[in-house]
């Protein structure tokens, strides 16, 4: 159907700004202006990473061929990856919804490296030697993917979760909540959560319940499929949520997203030697 994922964007807009209302409601009164930047900023980011791949992209517009070298199931989105990227860019460089200073886009204040360190490197090898582990069951990836998996990843999501989203929600929630050697807000605990799901739900199976419905499938008769995309076991969101906390405490300790950044790089490094090596 030729409407079905356009409205499956729509859908996947909406989901995500409203996840994000609903997480700052209580200061919604409060801080109105801040609340609904944020619910905009998780919209446009939510739209451009569900952006059709390049490969998809160039079979649309007839400049290349549906064949199985244009990979339209491609595991990997760069167009939706850069586009989030160049979105956070724009929040706060261009439109100024969270400025530089606010989403701690500086140097690490001085011996917060030191001081995290030792934690950072515990935590690569605990990841590296589980990845080593596993490594058979793991599929072979390319170089494109090896890069993309190393270092785009890290850097647009923590650009986004712990600079644009935090930088937008520092100023309304008041730092009270305890970290080791840091404090964070209620703010932090909701880009942590949003960081978590976002590994979790996904845009596909929207676009399977609204596919079904323009088709005139009997989808609108089960209920259940109305929840598809929230249907996951709990303990899968666990894993990223942690990550998503430990990302948030790095940004905290050191007072910089861009050494978070590296080390959410450096863990989804280890992550890719671990399950490369034979």
């Amino acid at each position: 159907m030729p409407y079905a994922y356009a409205l499956a964007l729509l859908c996947w807009v909406l989901l995500w700004g409203g996840l994000c209302l609903i997480l700052v409601a209580p200061k919604i009164r409060q801080a109105p202006r801040r609340a609904g930047l944020a619910a905009l900023a998780c919209a446009l980011h939510a739209l451009a990473l569900a952006l059709p791949s390049w490969q998809l992209l160039a079979v649309l517009f007839g400049f290349a061929p549906v064949t199985t070298t244009t990979s339209l199931a491609h595991p990997l989105n760069w167009t939706g990856q850069v586009a989030a990227l160049l979105v956070s860019v724009l929040f706060i460089y261009r439109l100024r919804w969270g400025r530089p200073a606010v989403a701690d886009l500086h140097r690490p204040q001085p011996g917060s490296l030191r001081a995290t360190g030792v934690v950072v490197g515990l935590i690569v090898l605990a990841i590296f030697i589980n990845a080593y582990l596993v490594r058979q069951a793991s599929i072979a990836l390319w170089w494109h993917e090896r890069l993309f998996y190393t270092l785009v990843l890290g850097v647009e999501e923590e650009l986004f979760y712990r600079g644009v989203l935090l930088g937008l929600l520092s100023p309304v929630f008041s730092r009270s909540i305890r970290l080791p050697g840091a404090y964070t807000s209620w703010g932090g605990l909701v880009s942590a959560l949003l960081f978590g799901l976002g590994h979790i739900i996904k845009i596909t199976p929207i676009h399977f319940v609204i596919s079904d419905l323009l088709a005139g499938g009997h989808t609108a008769n089960w209920p259940r499929w109305w929840l598809l995309p929230f249907y996951f076991p709990p303990a899968e969101l666990l894993y990223p949520f942690a990550m998503g906390l430990f990302f948030l405490w790095v940004r905290e300790r050191t007072g910089s997203v861009w050494v978070a950044a590296g080390t959410h790089c450096l863990c989804n490094a280890a992550l890719v030697l671990g399950r490369s090596l034979a």
